[in-house]
């Protein structure tokens, strides 16, 4: 299994820089930034260390079609696939916190991914790219500068329709804030799918997002992720009851505001839900704890290995190169 991890969003260039050279010289295979609405721009914000790095692959998630025109999304890509000499990611995906902060309401999402991702990965400097989708239209687009490797596209996906698109079409696919049993559900649909389209398992590296909140001090730890809990899979449902009951579910449902409420204001105070069903919250959809919890969460990842995962992608918070030492130094080795 490779780990890669995926930065803080308030973190500048410089700090990625850094911390980038530190997880390359751990043997991580990819950085991310994250794209938040109050963020630097994710594609500039690797620029140096796309420029600095030599092994190590990185990117920016989640870019969707409805901020970036696949047009403007594929010349930026390009870009920074030049800059580090073909290593680079992106995830494609929707909807996101971008798209609120626009006001855009996503339509037609299956369908805006895959036409964005069938541009991104027409793109060639050995032929011109006209392409005429019914939702989005790309013409004469011919960079003949853009020779290293392509870079490697990742589909946001989990649920049934995301995942038979992504499945015939993407380099990866990342899952998110994924359960054991929605992992395995995920899958079995990719493999089913992959059939459909012609392809083998060879064919697509399946990723999943799952937040670190492994810190020395046990109570910080918990504290950081009750304040972030408003992101893991969006609250859906359809995550909650592999590990909820009815009753507990609807618990979560009435206090979705008092939780994103918690988000907004960073602070660990969530009204409304009882601190049992937090910290099943917590344990069921994060990594959390102190470093005697570490053993624990490995064996969470080689069971996850063993199912199928091909990649996890750790999602850091604060603390990043304490972080980035202790799953440098006791995951990683652990998974090779």
């Amino acid at each position: 299994m490779k780990i890669d991890l995926i930065l803080d969003p308030d973190l500048s260039p410089q700090e990625v820089t850094e911390l980038g050279l530190l997880a390359e010289s751990y043997g991580f295979q990819s950085v991310w930034t994250s794209n938040y609405p109050s963020s630097r721009d994710p594609f500039i914000t690797l620029c140096p260390l796309a420029l600095a790095s030599k092994t190590i692959r990185l990117g920016p998630l989640v870019i969707t079609p409805y901020e970036l025109h696949p047009l403007k999304m594929t010349k930026a890509l390009s870009s920074l696939n030049e800059l580090c000499s073909g290593r680079a990611n992106i995830l494609v995906g929707g909807p996101s916190g971008v798209m609120g902060a626009m006001g855009i309401d996503g339509q037609r999402m299956v369908g805006s991914v895959r036409q964005c991702v069938e541009i991104l990965k027409a793109a060639s400097p050995d032929k011109v790219l006209n392409y005429q989708g019914d939702i989005y239209q790309a013409w004469s687009y011919q960079p003949r500068w853009a020779i290293d490797d392509p870079p490697w596209i990742y589909i946001g996906a989990n649920k049934e329709q995301m995942l038979h698109m992504a499945a015939g079409l993407g380099d990866g696919i990342m899952l998110g804030d994924t359960t054991a049993e929605r992992l395995d559900s995920s899958l079995r649909t990719i493999e089913q799918n992959l059939d459909s389209h012609g392809r083998n398992r060879n064919d697509l590296r399946v990723s999943c997002l799952i937040a670190w909140h492994v810190k020395e001090d046990k109570q910080a730890s918990f504290s950081e992720a009750r304040r972030q809990l408003a992101l893991r899979g969006m609250l859906d449902t359809w995550f909650l009851e592999t590990f909820l009951d009815e009753h507990e579910c609807r618990i979560v449902d009435a206090n979705r505001a008092n939780i994103f409420k918690a988000y907004k204001q960073q602070t660990d105070v969530i009204e409304g839900v009882p601190d049992d069903i937090v910290a099943k919250l917590i344990d069921n959809l994060t990594m959390s704890g102190d470093h005697d919890d570490i053993d624990r969460h490995l064996h969470t990842l080689r069971r996850y290995r063993d199912m199928g995962l091909d990649e996890a992608a750790l999602k850091l918070h604060r603390d990043h190169a304490a972080s980035i030492k202790a799953i440098g130094e006791q995951i990683l080795p652990a998974l090779r």
